[in-house]
């Protein structure tokens, strides 16, 4: 019989996390807005300054650019009965770093 395998519950709980913050059709409606405005507010910040200097700089730039819209999405997030704030706040620089590795990968 083949012999079953342990799952280290923090790996775990940080992936379902992640997944239910990073996907915006999950949370309710407002939530899903500020996500959008966040990120396009990131990518259009992004876009402009990534003419004008190297691309880490300018995704540091976009984030210091578009930190309101960050507080907006995150307070919304903390508002899901799916969420606390102690979860919100954990996976908040987590999901930033997913954001920031999307921008400075982006070609466009």
């Amino acid at each position: 019989m083949p012999q079953a395998r342990l799952v280290a519950p923090v790996p775990f709980l940080i992936t379902v996390l992640l997944v239910a913050i990073a996907c915006p059709a999950q949370a309710d409606a407002g939530a899903a807005s500020r996500h959008t405005i966040w990120r396009d507010c990131l990518a259009r910040n992004f876009k402009v300054q990534a003419a004008l200097t190297a691309r880490d700089l300018a995704a540091d730039a976009a984030f210091q650019a578009c930190r309101a819209p960050e507080e907006a999405y995150l307070a919304a997030l903390t508002g899901s009965p799916l969420l606390d704030e102690e979860d919100v706040a954990r996976a908040g620089p987590l999901l930033a770093g997913r954001i920031r590795a999307w921008l400075i990968s982006n070609p466009g």
